[in-house]
């Protein structure tokens, strides 16, 4: 039996694009900027670091509004627990979900695509 590694490997190398997809973003850009998306980037950051790792049961939502230097907006994170069971989260899956909002976003989204997280990033307007 000869084995064809090359069709094996694309495969592999595709799955998270197929299984996992894009996060559907919202109609927005006020993280269209570099400077904009590194400090929710940053935000993201603190606020992973401090959520996880953690044990969550089913339906378990956390979520928080994050000031950021980056005048005049907060970014709001949330993340929920949808798989049917206890599940771990650790801190790299938190920042991977929101960071690939962030990333692919410019004015925020969803993506419940991923093990059965579902994340949310929102930027919000703050009016002075």
């Amino acid at each position: 039996m000869h084995f064809q590694a090359l069709p094996v490997l694309a495969t592999v190398l595709a799955l998270p694009y197929l299984a996992f997809g894009e996060p559907t973003c919202y109609n927005s850009d006020v993280w269209k900027d570099e400077a904009a998306r590194s400090e929710a980037a940053h935000a993201i950051d603190k606020w992973c670091n401090n959520l996880a790792p953690s044990k969550w049961e089913p339906r378990r939502e956390r979520k928080q509004c994050l000031e950021v230097d980056y005048s005049p907006h907060n970014v709001n994170l949330w993340m929920n627990n949808g798989n049917l069971g206890d599940a771990t989260i650790t801190v790299d899956q938190c920042k991977k979900l929101l960071k690939k909002i962030v990333d692919t976003c410019p004015g925020g989204g969803y993506d419940h695509t991923k093990d059965g997280w579902k994340s949310k990033q929102v930027a919000n307007q703050v009016e002075h």
